[in-house]
C-alpha cells in the first residue's frame, strides 16, 4: 500500500474510494468516546459543562448527519453551541479561524498556523489533538475491522483499485489496515495529511480512471459530498448495519458498477438510506 500518490500505479480500468473509521474499522465510537471528547473536557477544563459536551459531542460525532466530520470541526460546533449557552471559551475564534480558512485539518496544517500565530487556543487544541494521537496509538491493538471486511476488501481489490481516502491520520490508518492483513488490499493512503476526501478523490481521478467507473465507500454524508463533487458513485456502510451493508456493496453496488447499471435513481435510494440511519 503506498503512502504517496509518486508511488502508486493505476493498474485496473475500475477505482473503489474507502473510508476507514466506522467503515472498515470498528473505531468510531470508542474514539469519540474515549479520546476525543474525554480530552477536549480536560484540556480546555470544562468539566463543568461535561454532560453537556459529551452527549452534543456523541450527536455530532456518532448519530447526527454531520457524522464523519474533522475532529477539528467537530470542536468548532462543540464551542460554538457552549456560546449559545452563554459559555465563551477563550480563544475560541482563533480555532474556528483556522478551521474556516485552513487548506487542511491535520496536524502539521495546525503546528503552522500555531508557529504563525502564537494564538493560546490553538496551542491548547494541538495539546488536544497530540494527547488523542497518543492515546489512539495506545489503543490500536484493541480496534478490529468489521466482520467479513477482508473477505469482502480482497473481492473488491480483484476487480478495481483501492484508496483508503480517509480524515485520520495517515500513520494511523497504515498501522492499523496492516495489523489486521487489509493493506494488501488496497493501493494508497490518503489521510488528512493530503487535504480533504473530495480533494483525494480528485487527486485519484487525474490518474486517469473515468468518473462512472469510480465509487466512494463511506459512512458519513461527508463521504456521499465528496463522491458528488466529483461526480463518482457512493455507497454507505450503515451505522450499525455494517454487516448488511458491505454484502449490498459486494453483492448489489459493485456488480452495478462494473456492468455501467449504477443509476441515479439506484444512488437517491442509497443516499436516502443513509441519510434514514443518522438523525438531523
Amino acid at each position: 500500500m503506498a503512502s504517496a500518490l509518486t508511488e502508486f500505479v493505476k493498474r485496473r480500468e475500475f477505482l473503489v474510494c474507502m473510508d476507514s473509521d466506522g467503515c472498515v474499522m470498528n473505531t468510531v465510537r470508542i474514539k469519540h468516546c474515549t479520546v476525543f471528547c474525554p480530552e477536549l473536557i480536560r484540556v480546555f477544563s470544562l468539566d463543568e459543562e461535561a454532560d453537556y459536551i459529551t452527549a452534543a459531542w456523541e450527536e455530532i460525532n456518532l448519530f447526527g448527519i454531520t457524522r464523519g466530520i474533522s475532529r477539528f470541526e467537530s470542536v468548532v460546533l462543540i464551542f460554538d453551541r457552549l456560546k449559545n449557552r452563554g459559555i465563551e471559551v477563550p480563544g475560541a475564534e482563533d480555532i474556528s479561524n483556522w478551521v474556516r480558512t485552513a487548506t487542511e485539518l491535520s496536524t502539521g496544517s495546525l503546528q503552522q498556523e500555531l508557529l504563525r500565530t502564537g494564538s493560546v487556543a490553538l496551542r491548547k487544541l494541538q495539546e488536544w489533538n497530540n494527547a488523542c494521537n497518543r492515546r489512539i496509538q495506545a489503543l490500536e491493538p484493541t480496534f478490529e475491522p468489521f466482520p467479513g471486511v477482508e473477505t469482502s476488501l480482497r473481492q473488491l481489490h480483484a476487480v478495481a483499485d483501492v484508496a483508503v481516502v480517509s480524515a485520520a491520520n495517515e500513520s494511523a490508518i497504515e498501522s492499523e489496515w496492516t495489523r489486521y492483513g487489509l493493506a494488501r488490499h488496497a493501493d494508497v493512503i490518503f489521510g488528512q495529511e493530503v487535504g480533504s476526501k473530495a480533494n483525494s478523490i480528485a487527486v485519484m481521478l487525474r490518474c486517469g480512471y473515468e468518473g462512472r467507473k469510480v465509487m466512494m465507500v463511506g459512512d458519513a454524508m461527508g463521504d456521499a459530498q465528496a463522491a458528488a463533487a466529483n461526480g463518482v458513485a457512493f455507497v454507505p456502510i450503515l451505522p450499525g448495519r455494517e454487516a448488511e451493508s458491505w454484502r449490498r456493496l459486494q453483492e448489489e453496488a459493485l456488480p452495478k458498477l462494473l456492468h455501467g447499471t449504477f443509476s441515479h435513481s439506484y444512488q437517491n435510494e442509497l443516499l436516502a438510506a443513509l441519510r434514514s440511519a443518522l438523525h438531523g
